[in-house]
């Protein structure tokens, strides 16, 4: 049997943080790794995913790059400071600031959710 401190540590490892501005885009992308297995906590901007970082324990970040109240590439430094691994969805990846895709994986909003879930899989593994 494992100490409830194990237990946590397995169920944050493959918790993941989804910040996507978009309510429908958000909703498909929670409920298909959901349906994967994953843990999936959903915010819509940079403050919230801030607080989420601060409080809680993520394997993955997957943020949308343009966020109503700041930039994903932001948020995703954040929690790669943090240890945590990181995934930019954007529609524009071309467009992407500086040196973001040496630190990032990316991937585009447009191949949709299951490129999403591979992408995820990629970085972390299945849940």
């Amino acid at each position: 049997r494992m100490s409830p401190a194990q237990d946590s540590l397995i169920a944050a490892m493959k918790r993941i943080l989804l910040v996507e501005d978009e309510p429908t885009t958000r909703e498909i992308l929670a409920e298909v790794l959901r349906g994967e297995g994953y843990t999936v906590d959903t915010v819509a901007g940079v403050s919230a995913a801030n607080v989420c970082l601060g409080s809680l324990e993520y394997e993955l970040v997957v943020a949308d790059w343009l966020l109503p109240d700041g930039d994903g590439v932001a948020v995703a430094d954040r929690a790669a400071a943090l240890g945590v691994k990181t995934l930019i969805v954007s529609g524009v990846i071309s467009e992407l600031p500086g040196d973001a895709h040496l630190r990032h994986r990316l991937i585009r909003k447009s191949l949709g959710p299951m490129a999403v879930v591979s992408a995820v899989r990629a970085a972390v593994g299945s849940p």
